[in-house]
C-alpha cells in the first residue's frame, strides 16, 4: 500500500507547515503519478499562499503486524 504525503509551508510565517495524505494506491508508480497529476495542482489552487515544500509516496508495510509508534 502506498500513500502520498505531501509537506505545505506558508510563503509568509516560516514555521507554519502542515502535512497532508491521499489515497492509498497499490503501486508506488501510480502513487506518485496521481500525486503529481492530481494532489499537487489541488493543493497549489487550495493553498496559493503555501510551498511545497516535499512531497513523497510512503509504502506501508502490510505484512508488518507490529503496531509503531
Amino acid at each position: 500500500m502506498w500513500t502520498p504525503l505531501a509537506l505545505l509551508c506558508s510563503m509568509y510565517v516560516s514555521t507554519e507547515c502542515t502535512t497532508f495524505g491521499g489515497p492509498v494506491f497499490k503501486t508506488e508508480a501510480i502513487c506518485y503519478q496521481q500525486l503529481q497529476t492530481v494532489g499537487m495542482p489541488y493543493l497549489k489552487q487550495k493553498f496559493p499562499a503555501s510551498k511545497i515544500i516535499d512531497v513523497k509516496c510512503i509504502n506501508w508495510d502490510k505484512n508488518n503486524t507490529g503496531t509503531g509508534t
